[in-house]
This record gives structure tokens, sequence and C-alpha cells, in this order.
């Protein structure tokens, strides 16, 4: 759908001397539905009672066809901390919602003030320097054919306890690293690819 600015907003972002802060926001991202908030931007930003931690994140420039809507889009996030790649090592996140907001340093108190854009998570890549993800404008993934696994050195694919996983003993969670499944003794039964490098994460 075409984007809805108001002319307050036109204002502010034609200021030459405003530049626009970037705010995202990965909805239930992890299994207890928790959100992820991210600014890119070199300090927190609090807007609208959520605190958005500073982190090194961009986007390709949003682009509009002919009927206004916004087209596919790429997000860029640093993994050098490998938390981002942490995320993608337990969760799947194809198919999570994704929305940016577009403000400004000195609008902040107005929570009206600002632009959304909304999208899902496509398809994404990571390496020891960057997680690469491809966002979708529409909820069309169900046309997408996913990979079936996701190869990694030191975490498992399998859901704790299931069939595949085998555990059948009194612990109640376990964060699926190898570590872990060794400490439960069930190191026969992990479900990842040791022979996989550990800087990369393969779909297949």
């Amino acid at each position: 759908m075409p984007r809805d600015v108001n002319a307050e907003f036109n204002e502010e972002k034609n200021k030459s001397a405003n530049a626009p802060v970037h705010l995202f926001t990965v909805y239930d991202y992890d299994s207890l539905g928790n959100d992820l908030y991210l600014a890119e931007s070199d300090a927190d930003v609090e807007f609208d009672s959520v605190t958005y931690r500073k982190f090194p994140i961009k986007y390709d420039a949003i682009g509009e066809n002919n009927s206004g809507e916004i087209e596919k889009l790429k997000i860029t996030a640093a993994n050098i901390s490998r938390e981002i790649g942490g995320y993608l090592e337990i969760y799947d996140l194809r198919g999570k919602k994704v929305a940016i907001k577009t403000v400004w340093l000195d609008q902040l108190a107005d929570t009206d003030n600002y632009l959304e854009d909304v999208f899902y998570i496509d398809s994404y890549s990571a390496d020891e320097k960057n997680v690469v993800f491809t966002l979708t404008g529409k909820l069309d993934l169900l046309d997408v054919q996913v990979p079936v696994w996701r190869f990694s050195r030191n975490f498992c694919r399998w859901d704790f306890k299931s069939t595949q996983c085998g555990y059948s003993g009194a612990e109640t969670s376990c964060n699926k690293t190898k570590q872990r499944c060794e400490q439960l003794a069930n190191l026969q039964r992990f479900g990842g690819f040791p022979s996989v490098k550990s800087n990369r994460i393969f779909l297949g």
C-alpha cells in the first residue's frame, strides 16, 4: 500500500539540517514471543516508551513502484559480536515481521510524527562480518521454497525432547548448543554438523 505521509513529516524530512533516524523492530523473533529493538544510531533511542538499542545496522534506500508500493530491500547488520548470527543459529527468522520507523531525534516527544514501513523476512545470509536480510513488503512467503535445514557446527536443529532429540531426562530446557547436549549426556543425538565451518550458516 502507498505510504501516507502528513505535512509535518514532510516538513521535517526536507530540513537540510535534520537527518532521520531509523528504528527497527523484529517481532516475535524467539520461541518466547520477544521482540528485538535496534536503532541505526550512535546512542540508544527512546521512542513511544520503547528503547531501541544502538546497533551497526543499515538498509538499502526504500523505493516505491508505480503503484506506490514498497518493493524488496536488504538490511545489513554487523555480525562482529556474533549477536545477530547467534540468533540465526537458534531461531529461524524467515517470515518474521519487521517494522522500520523513521523518526527525528529532535521530535521524539511527538509519537505521532514518524513514518513506518512493514516488511517480512524473506531470506538471509551470514558470515563473520555481516548478516544480510532480504525483506519483502508482502506476506507472500508461502510461494517461496525455503530450505528444509540450517546447517550449523555448534547448534542443534532438533526441538528439545522431540523424537529426533531423544532426550527424556528431568531437565526442562536446552539452549541447543553442543556443550549443553554433552552436559545432558545426549551427544550421540546432537543435531549439529561439526564439519561445517564455524563462521558461517548454511541453508539447505
